[in-house]
């Protein structure tokens, strides 16, 4: 288990340190969302500082279907994403610190400041490309699975 904390880690040092612009990083962990018709997984990058947080999936053109971005916070709370700067649609899946669904955002509108949130606090938000989640059957409740190192508060 070392070696994949030490790659998640190289792999957020190596994303902090790219221009907007350039390719997300090849170094994902898998994601996977227990459904009614079965395990869904998704390859997702780590966003676990401010800076990754803030940065999230903007300036992105496109994204691969069954790639995503995991964004792990410390401690659970009430989360807000905009979607300024980000070019593409997206889904928010907002997971609770049992690594439950708390609730999805579906189709957020690209390039937009208005806050998107579902009622609740979470603790680890996913989001994947704008229409997956219903496509792929992912509702509040299901189980999400993933292992990456929990930032400090």
């Amino acid at each position: 288990m070392r070696p994949l904390l030490l790659l998640a880690l190289a792999a957020c040092a190596n994303a902090a340190s790219t221009p907007p612009d350039a390719a997300p990083s090849a170094d994902r962990i898998p994601v996977t969302i227990e459904t009614e018709g079965g395990p869904v997984r998704f390859e997702a990058e780590i966003a676990d500082t401010d800076a990754l947080r803030q940065k999230g999936l903007m300036y992105r053109t496109s994204m691969e279907d069954g790639h995503g971005m995991i964004f792990l916070f410390a401690e659970e709370q009430q989360q807000s994403f905009w979607m300024k700067n980000t070019l593409i649609p997206l889904d928010m899946i907002f997971i609770r610190a049992d690594r439950t669904i708390l609730g999805i955002v579906e189709n957020a509108e690209p390039e937009t400041t208005s806050p998107r949130f579902v009622p609740g606090v979470s603790q680890f938000v996913l989001e994947i490309n704008g229409g997956l989640a219903k496509k792929r059957g992912l509702k509040a409740g299901q189980t999400v699975k993933f292992y990456a190192p929990i930032p400090a508060p």
